[in-house]
C-alpha cells in the first residue's frame, strides 16, 4: 500500500523513465495516434531483457467490487470507490511489474517486483520433498542421508529469495555466501544463514566418513530450521 505522497512520486518516476520516451517513440513510428487517451499502463520486467511497455487494451485489469444486492449472470454491475475492493492486473509468471490503472478518475498504482514466481513455486515444491525424506530418514536412523536431504532442502528454499529479485543462482558457494549476507542484512533469521553453511559441511562429513562431527549435531534443529527456511520462501510468491 502506497499513501498519497507515494503514488504520486512512483506516478512521475514511471511516466518520466519509461513511459513517455516509449509513447514518443511510438508516435513518431506511427504505431500510436498522438493524442490518444492512455488510461492502462504497464512496465513488465521480465529477467535478463529490457522492460516492456503495455497501453489500454493490452493491460488486462479485474476489478474486485463488494455488491450489496443479489447480482444477476450478464447483468451490467456499476463500480464505484465505495464498493471497490482492489485491483488485479494480469502478469506473466516469471516477470515483476508496474502498473499505472485509471479507474473512476483516479490513477491506481500496482506494483510487484517479484520475478520468476513460477520457478519459485516448483523450488518449494521441491524443497517440501526433500523435507519429507529428511524426516523419514531420521525416523529411520539414516543420518548420512538426512543431512544430505536437509541441505539440499534448504539450498532451494534459500536460492528462492534470489529467484524473487531477479538473479539465477550459482554453485554452492557462492549461493551460500549470498545468503549469509542476506541474513546479514536482516531480510531472513540469522540462523538461517548460519545453518546453510553448517549443513553443506555436515552433509560432505555424512557422505564420505571424514568426519564423525555430524553425529554429534542435533538433528532436530536441523529439521525445524529447514521447515522455517520452507515457510519464509513461500511468503516470497503468498
Amino acid at each position: 500500500m502506497f499513501n498519497e505522497e507515494e503514488k504520486k512520486r512512483i506516478f512521475d518516476q514511471v511516466m518520466k523513465i519509461w513511459v513517455n520516451p516509449e509513447m514518443e517513440v511510438r508516435i513518431k513510428k506511427g504505431w500510436l495516434k498522438k493524442g490518444t487517451e492512455i488510461k492502462r499502463i504497464q512496465i513488465l520486467f521480465f529477467p535478463g531483457s529490457k522492460p516492456q511497455i503495455r497501453f489500454n487494451e493490452r493491460v488486462k485489469v479485474i476489478a474486485k467490487v463488494k455488491s450489496s444486492r443479489r447480482i444477476i449472470k450478464g447483468e451490467e454491475v456499476k463500480i464505484t470507490i465505495e464498493n471497490l475492493e482492489g485491483i488485479e492486473v494480469e502478469c506473466p509468471p516469471n516477470c515483476g511489474h508496474i502498473a499505472l490503472i485509471n479507474l473512476l478518475g483516479r490513477w491506481f498504482v500496482i506494483f510487484d517486483a517479484r520475478r520468476y514466481k513460477k520457478k519459485i513455486a516448483k523450488f518449494i515444491e521441491k524443497s517440501k520433498e526433500f523435507y519429507e525424506s529428511a524426516r523419514d530418514d531420521l525416523k529411520n536412523g539414516r543420518l548420512s542421508p538426512f543431512f544430505e536431504n536437509c541441505w539440499a532442502c534448504a539450498e532451494l528454499s534459500s536460492v528462492c529469495h534470489f529467484l524473487a529479485l531477479g538473479q539465477e543462482y550459482g554453485n554452492h558457494t557462492s549461493n551460500i555466501e549470498k545468503f549469509e549476507k542476506w541474513a546479514e542484512l536482516g531480510n531472513v533469521d540469522s540462523e538461517h544463514g548460519r545453518i546453510l553453511s553448517k549443513l553443506n559441511i555436515l552433509r560432505k562429513s555424512a557422505r564420505y566418513g571424514n568426519s564423525a562431527d555430524f553425529k554429534r549435531e542435533d538433528p532436530q534443529r536441523f529439521l525445524k530450521a529447514v521447515k522455517e527456511m520452507i515457510k519464509r520462501a513461500e511468503k516470497l510468491i503468498n
